[in-house]
């Protein structure tokens, strides 16, 4: 007599026979065209799980990493800060060379991983920074309020990041930055960077990492070039003249929210100035961060997507960032901008080929390689882009093992054509 279990296992494996039958025969009826868009398909898919795993294995480690190290600065900040006794008047640091600028060819064209960019030579830079301001915010007594402004007797105020916490992701905190950078100027105010910021964190990871043989360098450099002050603990603080009284802290939001008061050509103008500085110090995997830890190579993206045999320089190509905004959050966020902008509320979300193509095409760029880089929540638009005749062979992904925030935004940087999300601040930045 037949069991009800064994009537269970036969009903089993009848199902089983007859799904991988129809997998079979589906496969089957397939053309060749048709199989191979299902195979990358899959590669894909498996590419993006294999990256969202990796991902978070790299939280779990910096979360750890994090508790190790709390409350504990590296120790080669505190020796570089203890080496440098003797500071350059704000005069000479304004317009001393960098380290890195002293070994180059000041009168070839600064280029980034490779491919030209349109900023100028090592000479224009210098060039502009001796015809702007001399000084430092909050250093001259002849324009800031501290009248009896000098090196015994400090400016009375000054604007300090700290903390470790910082409104939103990456984009955030880089315009947080930025904007801090642009209200010491607009208020004449002196900017310190405590050493366990959360602007340190940031900036380290993909900028003008700590060089572990010459830190005393690297502290004179980092602060000449932004025109800040960097602290360790709030006893430098004192010992600098700068008591509580005199020290002003902004949230990071009031800091992404800040308008400068400056003319629209000035302002663009000063931040501008302030991204070739970044993007003249790009980390290329020598150094270490603020933690510690030894930095990525913001070239990884674009040397392994064009590092076999083509030509980095001469590359024409566009970049898809496909940014998803968790969802219907970014629905609602993109709709806002779409008011006061007028782009599509959803178009950049979607990224569905006809909007694509709708680009690409006048610009006769459906010639050449599409890099699709993503937040990875989206895996529909990806699939969307590989099943189309016209995008779907132009499309580049990058290997898991290249793919990292500042790899992804390098390869967007250097892009012929980038298509982004507007909402999104790493398209904006």
């Amino acid at each position: 007599m037949v069991t009800k279990l064994q009537k269970g296992v036969a009903i089993a494996v009848l199902t089983s026979v007859a799904s991988i039958a129809y997998y079979i025969l589906s496969y089957q009826n397939l053309l060749p065209d048709e199989l191979e868009v299902r195979r990358q398909q899959k590669i894909a898919l498996r590419r993006q799980q294999s990256a969202i795993a990796s991902a978070k294995k790299r939280e779990r480690r910096e979360t750890l990493r994090k508790l190790d190290r709390k409350n504990h600065l590296p120790k080669f900040i505190d020796r570089a800060l203890n080496l440098r006794q003797q500071q350059l008047s704000p005069d000479e640091q304004r317009l001393q060379l960098t380290h890195d600028e002293r070994q180059l060819d000041l009168s070839a064209p600064q280029t980034i991983c490779g491919r030209p960019t349109a900023i100028g030579t090592l000479q224009d830079f210098n060039l502009l920074r001796q015809s702007q301001k001399p000084t430092c915010p909050g250093t001259n007594p002849q324009t800031s309020n501290n009248v009896n402004s000098d090196e015994n007797n400090p400016p009375k105020s000054l604007l300090l990041l700290d903390g470790g916490k910082a409104r939103g992701r990456t984009g955030n905190n880089l315009v947080e930055f930025l904007h801090a950078l642009q209200y010491s100027r607009d208020h004449d105010i002196r900017l310190g960077v405590m050493t366990g910021s959360w602007a340190m964190r940031v900036l380290l990871k993909m900028w003008m990492a700590i060089d572990l043989e010459n830190e005393e360098e690297w502290v004179a450099r980092f602060e000449e070039a932004f025109c800040l002050k960097i602290f360790r603990n709030e006893e430098e603080l004192v010992a600098a003249g700068y008591t509580r009284d005199k020290i002003s802290r902004m949230d990071t939001k009031e800091l992404f929210w800040y308008v400068s008061s400056e003319p629209l050509e000035e302002y663009m103008s000063s931040q501008a100035e302030d991204l070739r500085v970044l993007w003249r110090g790009y980390n290329t995997g020598m150094g270490v961060d603020s933690s510690g830890q030894v930095v990525n190579d913001m070239c990884s993206g674009i040397n392994a997507v064009f590092g076999n045999g083509e030509d980095k320089s001469e590359v024409v190509y566009s970049v898809i960032h496909s940014r998803s905004l968790e969802g219907e959050p970014g629905y609602r966020l993109l709709s806002n901008v779409s008011k006061h902008s007028g782009c599509d509320p959803v178009a950049a979300l979607e990224m569905r080929p006809e909007y694509i193509k709708s680009i690409l095409k006048p610009l006769g760029m459906l010639q050449h390689p599409i890099v699709f880089i993503t937040d990875g929540q989206s895996f529909e638009v990806l699939q969307r882009l590989l099943t189309d005749p016209d995008i779907g062979p132009l499309i580049r992904l990058v290997p898991e093992e290249a793919s990292w925030i500042g790899g992804d935004m390098t390869l967007g940087l250097m892009s012929n054509v980038f298509i982004g999300n507007p909402a999104s601040t790493f398209s904006g930045f």
